[in-house]
């Protein structure tokens, strides 16, 4: 007579083994994808930070703004830095406004009337924020800086949605 109770174990077994090399291709698969995804964070926070900065040193002009914000859609806020350059020879105040996008009216900018005193051919801080309910589109952010005798300079920030 055959022995058939070694055929039933092995295929037990081999059941056994397959499931838990299932589950552990799963979790294997939920880590890297989750690591991945922190990956990329990291890597968009980090290139818009190195934006920002590489934009600060090569700042020789009367104002300096981002040149993009990525937001996301659907109630996204973000803060941004202006910089201006006192050119004129004597102290001065700037304050900073803005000209709100017409095909992205979902975005409300602030920080609009901060002012800021500079001396001569030093650099001031304005900062701003974006607040976003958007949910799809992009647009063009105007900013206007003024100085006492009046328009001082502008600049346009690209606002896109993701």
């Amino acid at each position: 007579m055959m022995q058939k109770k070694g055929a039933i174990e092995f295929s037990m077994t081999t059941i056994m083994v397959v499931i838990i090399g299932v589950a552990v291709l799963a979790l294997g698969l939920a880590w890297i994808r989750g690591t991945f995804t922190q990956v990329t964070q990291l890597t968009e926070s980090s290139l818009d930070n190195a934006e920002t900065i590489l934009g600060e040193i090569a700042f020789t002009g009367k104002i300096s703004a981002p040149a993009t914000i990525n937001m996301k859609s659907g109630g996204d806020a973000k803060k941004f830095r202006v910089l201006i350059r006192n050119t004129k020879p004597a102290l001065d105040t700037f304050t900073m406004t803005f000209s709100a996008p017409n095909q992205l009216s979902c975005i409300i900018p602030s920080g609009s009337g901060t002012a800021v005193r500079v001396e001569p051919n030093e650099v001031g801080e304005l900062t701003g924020g974006l607040v976003s309910t958007c949910t799809s589109g992009n647009g063009v952010l105007q900013i206007v800086v003024a100085d006492s005798g009046g328009s001082y300079a502008t600049e346009a920030i690209a606002i896109q949605m993701k």
